[in-house]
């Protein structure tokens, strides 16, 4: 080969790498454009994942995002906040393990994905449903949910809400709403008992005055009588007026005389019991319905007793014997007169309806006994009925809570009797019971402001 030959053969082979080489600094350069940009796009795709988080962070509810296999692969702080769970416990777990088992199964029929294959938005719908924590306990939670579709996945937004603080002012709420009521019934009942008590006042007493008028009377007709019979034993040991002595005595035999000085004096003196006792009921029933004031007197508390008792009368005498045992060295009280009497009433009731329960052949026994104890006037109310069960004296003061059949309890008595003596008197009330033999409730009220009460009279 002669050189001019090898010297073109070595132009095109340097030529050709030189190609080559340009052809791979191309393609490297391409790729490495290429994987600067991969890296931008991951960094981007990681700040956006991070400027998401830190939103649903910032959100004030709990926000999970479900995927078709009910796992969580997102969770915001406020849900590791409600559930009492990390974030790595949350992710670990299959959805609907953050409902009360009573609400688990209804929780599935919630689901986006399945309600908006239907067609149904529930982006603006609530539900209420039960949550559990880690520690177990459940709250009440609201729910609103939608579908989210993501790199060709569908995914579940579910975003909870606790509700607990809600529906606790919603509870109280209604309870105050029901107090006001109950407040305003006994306030219309007060007045129209005090007018009927007052009504009543004048006929018995018109109707006392004669009974003691005929008692009178009638004491001064036996004296005439025995005068009378004095004077026909005379006429008759004398022989005179023989037909007008017969007459007479036929007289006292046909209104049968000896029945009546016998029975009409216990007549007379049973009708005036009877009055006395309508005169005391009336009486109570006045002072019991007196319109309540909105601040606190000195009371005698044996008294309050004593009038309520008279007023319940009904609700106990065929039932039980009540036998008091009243301090009589106890201080006056200060306490919200109409309020007192109301708790006592209630506490009464109570008593006889648990001592009913029990269906005895026999009457059963209320024992209401006042005393003095470390500072604080106390009230013990105790019945021989069926008791009370540990599991119901930790719900026995709760609004609507009653163990007693139709009809028989509204189960707001003790509540509002728990709330008078607790918020609107400073004072306690508790409960001992044995199931089977009675309870015993005991309503303390402090004396702390009786003295400053006393100076400011």
């Amino acid at each position: 080969m002669d050189a001019e030959v090898l010297k073109k053969r070595l132009a095109r082979e340097k030529m050709a790498r030189r190609q080559a080489e340009n052809l791979l600094e191309s393609k490297s350069r391409e790729l490495f454009l290429a994987s600067e940009q991969a890296q931008k796009s991951a960094q981007l795709v990681k700040a956006q994942s991070k400027q998401l988080q830190a939103v649903l962070d910032h959100a004030m509810t709990a926000i999970f995002l479900v995927d078709e296999n009910e796992k969580v692969v997102r969770a915001n702080r406020l849900a590791e906040l409600t559930f009492e769970m990390s974030k790595e416990e949350l992710l670990d777990m299959s959805f609907f393990e953050i409902f009360a088992d009573e609400a688990r199964d209804k929780a599935h029929g919630f689901d986006a994905v399945a309600e908006l294959d239907q067609e149904v938005d529930t982006s603006s719908t609530s539900i209420e449903s039960v949550g559990r924590r880690k520690c177990g306990s459940t709250f009440p939670m609201e729910l609103a949910i939608t579908q989210l579709d993501l790199d060709d996945k569908k995914f579940t937004v579910w975003i909870c809400r606790d509700i607990s603080h809600r529906k606790e002012a919603e509870n109280e709420r209604a309870k105050l709403q029901l107090e006001l009521s109950q407040a305003q019934k006994l306030e219309s009942l007060g007045t129209l008992a005090s007018g009927i008590a007052h009504e009543i006042n004048t006929p018995v007493q018109y109707v006392s005055d004669n009974g003691h008028f005929l008692k009178d009377a009638f004491t001064d007709l036996i004296t005439v009588l025995d005068a009378q019979k004095a004077l026909l034993e005379a006429a008759e040991a004398g022989g005179v007026l023989a037909e007008q002595v017969g007459a007479v005595k036929k007289s006292e035999e046909e209104a049968d005389i000896s029945f009546l000085r016998e029975e009409v004096p216990g007549s007379i003196e049973q009708t005036l019991d009877g009055v006395s006792r309508i005169s005391k009921i009336v009486t109570a029933i006045k002072e019991f319905s007196h319109p309540g004031t909105a601040e606190k007197s000195l009371i005698d508390i044996n008294k309050a007793i004593e009038t309520t008792l008279t007023v319940a009368r009904n609700e106990w005498k065929y039932i039980a014997e009540v036998e008091t045992d009243f301090d009589e060295n106890l201080p006056q009280v200060p306490c919200l007169p109409g309020e007192f009497n109301q708790v006592v009433l209630n506490m009464v009731i109570n008593a006889a309806h648990a001592i009913e329960s029990v269906k005895k052949d026999d009457l059963g026994k209320i024992t209401i006994k006042t005393l003095t104890n470390d500072g604080k006037a106390e009230i013990r109310i105790t019945d021989t009925g069926c008791g009370i069960s540990e599991e119901n004296k930790k719900q026995i003061f709760d609004p609507f809570f009653t163990t007693k059949g139709v009809g028989k309890g509204t189960g707001q008595g003790l509540s509002i009797a728990y709330a008078s003596i607790t918020q609107k008197h400073g004072g306690t009330i508790t409960v001992e019971s044995t199931v089977g033999s009675g309870t015993t409730f005991i309503i303390q009220l402090p004396l702390s402001e009786a003295e400053s009460m006393k100076e400011a009279v």
